[in-house]
């Protein structure tokens, strides 16, 4: 059975022509750099995107640089713009080399300081009348090396030129607090526009997963419940490069396993082999109504083929397994205790949704460890002579 399209799509490489809940943002970046985009700057834009890890920055920041060469275009602009990611590119030199080699100029280098180099540079596009707008990703890293003189170069020294500005910056950053470093003069030039990029929520989360999964799976594949399931598990971190490795690793265990869908136990296996966030010696520590409860939570979401259960689903499971171990369960009080104590310690997820007039429900889900692997780990720590004590 064929389960991906083009699993591609779902690589942090790939650039889509749509962001789910970015396009505020992207209209914002439009709007910074519309004087470069219509070929008329009258000063040189700067603008700094912080945010988290998985929430979206160099993909937003890579879709705006081609929509913006793209309406440029459309107005007899030769705009540039010029990506480059500071964690392989970590000093002002390599930056530069790689900025010219972008453009494909041929430009001497050798015997020459950065801001010497960085003047041939803006000569060039003098010379060929091009606009280029420059966009340093995980800028962090450069400053940790190199300290403010990339700053300064960058943000300053195409001022100082009585010509027409002819580039703009975009500095990306995890948390732009490492600005704190730069000196006041330094600092003050670039703390201009700054755009900061939330941690995606659940929803955000299920309506990114959907978009991909749409590109790289083939039709009717993929389980709802299993994006469900995998926002749920990316939501704790607002991740969406983390929703969508697991979203692609799922795809692969089905895959090997020549399934015909990808289903919410893929997803289980998908996420411990990324993060396994549930280990033995866990399991040997929790009280023994704590892993009957596990072990009905494993049973449950096996016969019902399903990302979630409820609580008073699986409350009927508990019972059953108890029955099968001849012990008495515990009051549902008790029970949903228990709950509590195992979703706070990581191990199980609570998700209550109010359902309108039906009133809230409480879905229990699995989300760092498979069902099959957690019920091979549960039977033998788990004894009638045991429950008894």
């Amino acid at each position: 059975m064929r389960i991906f399209k083009d699993e591609e799509k779902l690589s942090p490489e790939f650039v889509p022509q749509y962001l789910p809940h970015r396009e505020n943002e992207l209209n914002m970046l439009k709007t910074f750099f519309s004087s470069i985009i219509d070929g008329r700057p009258s000063i040189s834009t700067r603008v700094i995107i912080s945010g988290a890890v998985g929430t979206g920055k160099s993909v937003l920041v890579k879709l705006f640089g081609q929509t913006a060469v793209s309406e440029a275009l459309k107005k007899g602009v030769d705009l540039k713009f010029l990506y480059v990611n500071c964690r392989i590119s970590r000093t002002t030199f390599s930056i530069l080399r790689k900025l010219i080699e972008q453009l494909k100029a041929r430009l001497p280098e050798r015997g020459l300081s950065n801001e010497e180099l960085f003047h041939k540079f803006l000569d060039y596009l003098d010379y060929k009348g091009l606009y280029a707008i420059i966009a340093l990703d995980e800028v962090e890293v450069l400053l940790r090396e190199e300290g403010p003189e990339p700053f300064y170069l960058f943000s300053r020294v195409g001022e100082e030129r009585l010509k027409i500005p002819r580039i703009s910056t975009i500095f990306v950053f995890r948390n732009p607090e490492v600005l704190d470093a730069l000196d006041a003069s330094t600092r003050s030039s670039i703390l201009g526009n700054i755009i900061h990029l939330k941690e995606y929520d659940y929803n955000q989360l299920y309506d990114i997963l959907k978009y991909r999964a749409s590109l790289a799976f083939m039709h009717d594949v993929l389980m709802d419940d299993s994006i469900h399931l995998i926002a749920d598990i990316a939501s704790e971190r607002g991740d969406a490069r983390y929703a969508l490795d697991i979203l692609w690793r799922a795809g692969k265990y089905a895959e090997a396993e020549n399934a015909s869908k990808v289903t919410p136990e893929h997803v289980r296996k998908a996420t411990a082999s990324v993060y396994p966030t549930i280990r033995r010696e866990h399991l040997e520590y929790l009280e023994q109504h704590s892993k009957l409860i596990l072990l009905s939570l494993a049973k449950a979401l096996d016969a019902e083929r399903s990302a979630y259960v409820t609580s008073s689903m699986l409350n009927d499971y508990y019972k059953m397994v108890c029955e099968e171990y001849d012990v008495e369960p515990k009051s549902y009080t008790s029970f949903w205790e228990a709950l509590q104590r195992l979703d706070d310690l990581g191990i199980i997820k609570i998700r209550v949704v109010s359902e309108g007039s039906k009133g809230r429900k409480s879905y229990i889900s699995l989300p760092g460890i498979p069902t099959s692997i957690l019920k091979k780990e549960l039977e033998p720590l788990i004894s009638s002579k045991q429950l008894r004590k």
